[in-house]
C-alpha cells in the first residue's frame, strides 16, 4: 500500500487519510475519491492531501476483514457487516466464549495490521452481547498476510460459541449440630438465584444429617422429583475424598472425579456423578452469589463442556477471584424484570363435603373461636394476597357468613360434588380473566398456614424471572406441601382439570418448573379431616423440623 501526500489530479480512487471539512459539507476520512470529491476540493483551494493507494497482492480493509470473519468465526454466532476494517462478533443465545489462546496469539503476530481480540476465555455471555472484534488496522493489508491467518484458524476453531442448556436440579444441604436455620434457608435462596438467572429450576430442596447414609437416603429420594443434576452443600466443607459427602455419593452408587480446584474463593469443590446425572460437592462459599469456583464449573456443565483434569487445572489462571474481578454475570442477567406480588391472585378451596369430619362442616369447626376457614383466608390475606377468592360448594352460605367483613370474594361450584378439580377450575377461571400472572391456591383446611408463609411463596415466585412458567411450592422434610403458586402458563390446563386428582398430573408433567421452597415445619402439610386430627390443634403448635 502506498500511503503519503498526492496531487489531487493523481488522486483518483485513492483513500483519503483525513476527514475534510468544507462549506458544503465533510469528507470522511477512508472515503474512496471520486471526481466529485476531487472538484470540491479543489474549489475550495486544496492542491494536495494524503491517501492511501491499494497495490497489486493488496486488500481492502473491509474486504480483508469480512474474508477472515467468515473464514473463521464459528457458524452459531453474529457477523456484523465489515465497516472500516473491523467485523463485530455477537452471541446469538446466552452461552460462553471459548478461546484457543495460543492460536489467537499466533493469529495477531502475522501481520502487526491484523488483530482479533475477544472477550475472557469461558466468558458467560448474553444475546446481543459482543465477544470478539476483527479489526484491520491500516486501509489495506497483503493478501498472503490474509490468507495465512485463515490457515491458522483452519480445522478446530480458535474461538467457539457454547450455548448453556438449562437443566433441573436437586439441592441437598446436610446440617451439623448447633447450625442455625438461617443458614440453610439463605443458601437455598442463593442457590435458587443462582439457578434462576441461568434459566435453570430448582425442583427438590432437602435438609439431612451430615451423614453419608442420610446423604445417600436423601439423594434416592430427591432423584424421584426429577433432578438433571443435584447440588450437596455440606454443613462442614469437604476435607477430603472420604469425607461425609463424597462418601454419601460412593454410597448412592456414584463415582467421584475430581476434588478440589485451583480457584479461590472456590477451592474445596467435588465433581462426581450418578449413572448419567452429575454431582456437584459445593463449596462454602457457594452459599454467597458472589462469583466464586462454582460458578464457573456450573457454566460449563451448562454448555455441555467436558470437566476434566486439563480443564480444571486451565482454571488456575485468573482463578485468584477476591483479587481480580473476573467473568461477572452479563449485565442483563442482573436486574431482570420480574413479576409483582399484586399480579398474583388467591384462590382457596373450600367446598368440599367434610364427610369424615362427621356432621360438623370442618370448615366451620373453631380453634380459638375462630372458624379454620376464616383463619385461612385470614392468613391469606396477611401474607400479602390482595385479591382472594373462596370456592364454596357443601354448605356455602354458612361458610360466606364465617367469612362476612373479610375482603374477599366468594364464588359459589355448582358441580363441587364432582370432586375438588371443578372448584380448582372455578377459582382459576375467576383469575384467568383478569391480568393475574400466578395464583396461589390454598386449601381451605389448613388453619396452621400463618401469613409468614404466604409472604414467603409470595416473594420467592416473583423473584422468578419467568414466574409465569413456574410452580412454586413449599417443603417441608422432602414432602412438598400447600399452598402452590401456579404461574399464568398452567392456568389452562388447571380449568380443564377433572375428578379429584389436584395439579399432581401437572406436576409429574412438569418436573423442570417446579421452584422449591424450604420450609421450617410441618405446617405445610397439616390439614384436617376428622375430629382427632382437629383436637390437638386447640392447643399445639406445629411440630419443629431439621430446617
Amino acid at each position: 500500500m502506498k500511503f503519503g501526500p498526492c496531487a489531487l489530479s493523481d488522486c483518483l480512487d485513492a483513500i483519503l487519510v483525513y476527514a475534510v471539512d468544507l462549506p458544503d459539507g465533510r469528507i470522511a476520512k477512508g472515503t474512496c475519491l471520486t471526481s466529485d470529491h476531487l472538484s470540491r476540493l479543489r474549489a475550495n483551494g486544496i492542491d494536495d492531501i494524503i491517501v492511501a493507494r491499494l497495490e497489486d497482492g493488496d486488500l481492502g480493509e473491509d474486504a480483508a476483514a469480512d474474508m477472515i470473519a467468515k473464514a473463521m468465526m464459528p457458524a452459531n454466532v453474529r457477523l456484523s457487516v465489515a465497516a472500516t476494517g473491523r467485523v463485530n462478533i455477537h452471541a446469538t443465545k446466552r452461552g460462553l466464549l471459548r478461546v484457543d489462546r495460543l492460536r489467537l496469539r499466533d493469529i495477531n503476530m502475522v501481520d502487526e495490521g491484523i488483530t482479533l481480540s475477544t472477550v475472557q476465555h469461558n466468558q458467560l455471555v448474553e444475546a446481543g452481547d459482543l465477544i470478539a472484534t476483527l479489526k484491520i488496522i491500516p486501509y489495506s493489508v497483503a493478501e498472503t498476510a490474509v490468507a495465512t491467518v485463515i490457515g491458522l484458524g483452519a480445522g478446530e476453531p480458535v474461538i467457539s460459541f457454547h450455548a448453556l442448556r438449562p437443566r433441573s436440579f436437586g439441592l441437598i444441604q446436610t446440617r451439623i449440630p448447633g447450625m442455625a436455620d438461617k443458614i440453610l434457608k439463605a443458601t437455598e435462596q442463593t442457590a435458587k438465584q443462582r439457578l434462576n438467572q441461568l434459566g435453570c429450576t430448582l425442583v427438590d430442596s432437602r435438609v439431612v444429617a451430615h451423614e453419608a447414609a442420610a446423604i445417600d437416603q436423601a439423594i434416592t429420594a430427591s432423584r424421584a422429583n426429577g433432578p438433571a443434576v443435584m447440588l450437596i452443600a455440606g454443613g462442614s466443607a469437604i476435607a477430603d475424598r472420604r469425607d461425609e459427602v463424597p462418601m454419601g455419593v460412593i454410597a448412592a452408587g456414584g463415582r467421584i472425579d475430581h476434588f478440589g480446584l485451583p480457584v479461590d474463593p472456590g477451592n474445596l469443590l467435588m465433581l462426581s456423578h450418578i449413572d448419567e446425572m452429575p454431582v456437584i460437592g459445593m463449596p462454602g462459599c457457594a452459599r454467597s452469589i458472589k462469583m466464586n469456583g462454582f460458578d464457573w464449573i456450573l457454566h460449563l456443565l451448562l454448555a455441555d463442556l467436558r470437566i476434566d483434569a486439563a480443564e480444571i487445572a486451565d482454571m488456575a489462571a485468573g482463578g485468584l477471584l477476591m483479587e481480580i474481578v473476573s467473568r461477572p454475570l452479563p449485565r442483563r442477567m442482573v436486574g431482570r424484570r420480574q413479576i409483582s406480588n399484586a399480579t398474583i391472585g388467591g384462590v382457596i378451596l373450600a367446598a368440599g363435603q367434610s364427610r369424615r369430619m362427621g356432621a360438623q362442616n370442618k370448615l366451620l369447626a373453631e380453634i380459638d373461636g375462630v372458624p379454620i376457614i376464616r383463619r385461612t383466608a385470614q392468613a391469606m390475606l396477611d401474607g400479602g394476597l390482595n385479591d382472594l377468592v373462596i370456592v364454596t360448594g357443601h354448605e356455602h352460605r354458612l361458610v360466606a357468613a364465617a367469612l362476612d367483613d373479610l375482603p374477599v370474594t366468594c364464588i359459589y361450584n355448582d358441580e363441587y360434588q364432582s370432586g375438588q378439580a371443578s372448584s380448582v377450575a372455578c377459582g382459576v377461571r375467576h383469575h384467568q380473566n383478569g391480568s393475574h400472572a400466578a395464583v396461589l391456591i390454598a386449601l381451605g383446611d389448613m388453619p396452621l398456614v400463618r401469613p409468614e408463609l404466604i409472604a414467603a411463596l409470595l416473594r420467592d415466585h416473583s423473584s422468578l424471572p419467568d414466574a409465569t412458567d413456574r410452580i412454586t411450592l413449599p417443603v417441608f422434610d422432602g414432602r412438598r406441601g400447600n399452598p402452590v403458586i401456579w404461574g399464568r402458563g398452567f392456568f389452562d390446563e388447571l380449568v380443564a382439570l377433572t375428578g379429584d386428582a389436584g395439579g399432581r398430573i401437572i406436576f409429574a408433567e412438569n418436573k423442570n418448573a417446579v421452584n422449591s421452597l424450604g420450609w421450617p415445619d410441618d405446617s405445610i402439610h397439616l390439614d384436617i379431616d376428622t375430629p382427632e386430627a382437629l383436637a390437638p390443634l386447640k392447643k399445639a403448635s406445629p411440630k419443629k423440623g431439621d430446617k
